[in-house]
């Protein structure tokens, strides 16, 4: 069963569901640009420890604190 939840990004839509193993999870979907033949959405899927990893890496983007990997 999934749970669409609220996001504040325009375009962005999540979604939690429960995923197998993992525990609970979510899914980032996105309209493409160029959709590619049947494919018209991109999409991610974050357990909580990957989302709450990446939304540390996204909050040092927006607040210009982002690091470089060389």
């Amino acid at each position: 069963m999934s749970t669409d939840l609220k996001s504040h990004a325009q375009g962005v839509s999540l979604t939690r569901f429960a995923n197998d193993g993992q525990g609970t999870s979510v899914q980032v979907t996105m309209r493409k640009e160029r959709p590619v033949g049947t494919e018209f959405f991109d999409h991610l899927q974050l357990t909580r420890a990957q989302a709450a990893a990446l939304a540390a890496d996204l909050m040092d983007f927006a607040q210009g604190r982002e690091v470089e990997e060389v």
